[in-house]
């Protein structure tokens, strides 16, 4: 994520923005390759805080 992203889905309020901004990151970084360690960096870091994480990072993952 880059910060600019990084900022933008702290702004976001709602869960399912959030689902779907995580969704449309996901769908990004596919396109470009390369980051396929985010999603389990992403797992443990959602564990880690005790949070549930999105669905569609459990898929990728």
């Amino acid at each position: 994520m880059t910060k600019a992203q990084k900022s933008l889905f702290k702004q976001l309020k709602r869960d399912k923005h959030r689902e779907a901004f995580v969704e449309m990151l996901i769908g990004q970084q596919s396109k470009l390759g390369k980051y396929s360690h985010w999603a389990p960096k992403y797992l443990r870091k959602c564990l880690k805080k005790k949070v549930k994480p999105i669905s569609a990072v459990k898929d990728v993952a």
